[in-house]
């Protein structure tokens, strides 16, 4: 059996590195000036369910 090349991504890790500390400094900007977490993360988001686990039960099954 063949061996899995590893992929690498379009980025190298010194561009990675670069983004992410541009990012930090952005969030520690963004809290110093009053910013909430919501308003980072972009607003309250919603959870919904799995639709492939859940089935719907038979009349007179209850749901487990």
């Amino acid at each position: 059996m063949a061996r899995k090349k590893k992929v690498y991504h379009k980025m190298s890790k010194k561009q990675r590195k670069y983004l992410k500390a541009i990012r930090g400094l952005d969030r520690t900007r963004h809290f110093s000036e009053g910013g909430t977490l919501v308003q980072w993360m972009g607003g309250p988001h919603t959870v919904t369910k799995n639709k492939k686990k859940y089935r719907r039960p038979a009349p007179g099954q209850s749901i487990t």
